[in-house]
């Protein structure tokens, strides 16, 4: 069986979800030209940071993002980035056991690949720092689809392409309530990662199987081999 496993990077390969919203916040309330305080995605349809962008826009009766603003956007995101990490490294690490488990799971016939609702840079920075190696190859961004679903989409079918060969079994594997939602949208097993209010949000939201982090890695192949589609309804 061809087995393919797909992570979301945030929270779920990086410990970088307070350094990606305090940044992503600060650049956009200044794109916005409003306070950080009125930076609020809770209501966006798609949890990308392109949507998010353009979500706000919206909110700030601004007109759509142009491809320069945009652009202009992400660039000043990872600015901030690099002078955080410069500050404070210790916010940009690995998942307990994250690098340790790539290598498992491959050793144990699975495949990898990555679909994040982060822009491409900001997210390759990431992981660089974190020392995790993922391929470009399979590798899909907000920068190539609006929604999540369209992201883990196009993230399998670059799989499939760079290891040439369909997969049986898809498992998506995120830390987001928004991820569990993309797994029920297609239909797909899932395994969250996260601790505390973080783990009992994916467990309502439909998760079955949530993990705290990757240092238990008989665990989480476990996981992987046994995970089911979340249903939609959630935990009681």
């Amino acid at each position: 069986m061809n087995r393919l496993a797909i992570f979301d990077i945030d929270g779920t390969l990086t410990d970088t979800n307070g350094v990606d919203d305090d940044c992503y916040r600060t650049t956009i309330a200044e794109s916005l030209g409003v306070a950080e305080s009125a930076i609020d995605w809770s209501g966006a349809a798609h949890v990308t940071d392109s949507e998010i962008f353009r979500f706000l826009c919206a909110a700030h009766g601004r007109s759509e993002p142009s491809t320069d603003e945009m652009v202009r956007a992400r660039s000043r995101f990872v600015d901030r980035l690099r002078a955080e990490l410069e500050q404070t490294p210790a916010r940009f690490t690995a998942i307990r056991g994250a690098s340790t488990m790539l290598g498992r799971i491959v050793d144990r016939g699975w495949f990898v690949a990555v679909a994040t609702g982060g822009w491409g840079p900001s997210a390759r920075l990431k992981l660089t720092v974190a020392e995790l190696a993922i391929d470009d190859g399979v590798f899909a961004c907000a920068d190539d689809g609006r929604s999540r679903a369209d992201i883990v989409r196009l993230a399998r079918d670059r799989a499939e392409a760079f290891y040439a060969r369909r997969f049986d079994r898809v498992v998506s594997i995120g830390d987001g309530v928004w991820d569990v939602q993309t797994a029920i949208e297609l239909d797909m097993p899932f395994v969250g990662i996260g601790t505390g209010p973080r783990a009992e949000q994916l467990r309502v939201a439909g998760a079955s199987v949530v993990l705290p982090d990757y240092s238990d890695i008989a665990a989480f192949i476990t996981a992987l081999e046994n995970a089911s589609h979340p249903s939609s309804g959630g935990s009681p």
